[in-house]
């Protein structure tokens, strides 16, 4: 295992790599935006067949000493990405983008295609639009009260009484997390998550996209892409299979696996599976 810091023009990243230190490595791109890498553990179950690499963007984790973030566009993720490959000399890359992470290599592969061997969109966030419709449907599958708090909220912009966050945390339940209790790795990345970074390129919560991205669609553009393409999300996911199954068909010979036990962490939920599939997927790319 290796770890390090890299600087940026959004300020200084750490990684954590684990595995050879030859051979085309996969990078974790972790979601959020600003939650760490620390939840994407699991993935470091491939270091045996190729290396890992997982990092915390600036302002973060383990980036924590370098303070603030500085730069907050999606542009500044891509910096990230490229100034890590940079720091570590690596001619090419396998891409692993969770959630919103799965926006940040997307715009990577377009802007360096040549340095992308494969990509796997994991539960991703990368068409705003369809994503707040999608919130909207599932959350009205909660009980009556819930979804009445929810939408009381949405219309009044007030997003912090007690009534609301448990109307929102049942959601999250279902939908984001779909595993009681919660992994240690999971808490710490929810302690160590930078909400500036959150709620400036995000928003409040998961169901109100009010920051940076709020109007950003990578679905036009996802013909472009060329490399192998993978996109995985769970039955029960935020990330619905519906818009993945979507976002498959728009990529040139791409594929879409649905967990059928799982929420927004499939690769918790269902480790051995899920660390499958990635094996699959990446033998021989």
């Amino acid at each position: 295992m290796t770890s390090g810091h890299v600087q940026s023009l959004a300020g200084e990243l750490f990684f954590e790599r684990r595995g050879s230190p030859s051979g085309v490595p996969l990078v974790c791109v972790h979601g959020g935006p600003g939650f760490t890498s620390l939840y994407l553990e699991p993935l470091f179950d491939l270091a045996d067949q190729l290396p890992v690499v997982c990092y915390d963007q600036a302002g973060c984790g383990r980036a924590r000493r370098a303070g603030q973030r500085k730069l907050f566009t999606l542009a500044g993720f891509v910096d990230e990405l490229e100034q890590l490959r940079e720091a570590l000399g690596l001619e090419s890359m396998h891409l692993f983008g969770p959630s919103f992470g799965g926006a940040v290599i997307g715009e990577y592969i377009l802007a360096y295609p040549s340095r992308v061997r494969s990509a796997v969109f994991a539960s991703v966030s990368i068409d705003i639009p369809r994503w707040v419709a999608d919130g909207e449907r599932l959350a009205a599958q909660l009980p009556l009260l819930q979804r009445m708090i929810l939408s009381e909220g949405r219309r009044s912009q007030h997003y912090s009484s007690p009534q609301y966050l448990d109307a929102l945390a049942r959601y999250y339940d279902r939908h984001v997390y779909g595993i009681s209790p919660l992994p240690e790795r999971i808490e710490r990345s929810i302690e160590q998550a930078d909400a500036l970074t959150y709620s400036t390129v995000w928003g409040p919560n998961e169901l109100v996209v009010s920051g940076v991205v709020r109007d950003y669609s990578l679905t036009p553009r996802l013909g472009e892409i060329r490399c192998p393409a993978l996109f995985t999300c769970g039955r029960h996911d935020e990330a619905t299979p519906e818009a993945h199954e979507h976002f498959a068909t728009l990529v040139p010979g791409a594929r879409c696996l649905v967990f059928e036990h799982s929420a927004h962490h499939p690769q918790e939920t269902e480790r051995d599976g899920y660390v499958a599939a990635l094996r699959e997927f990446l033998a021989g790319k």
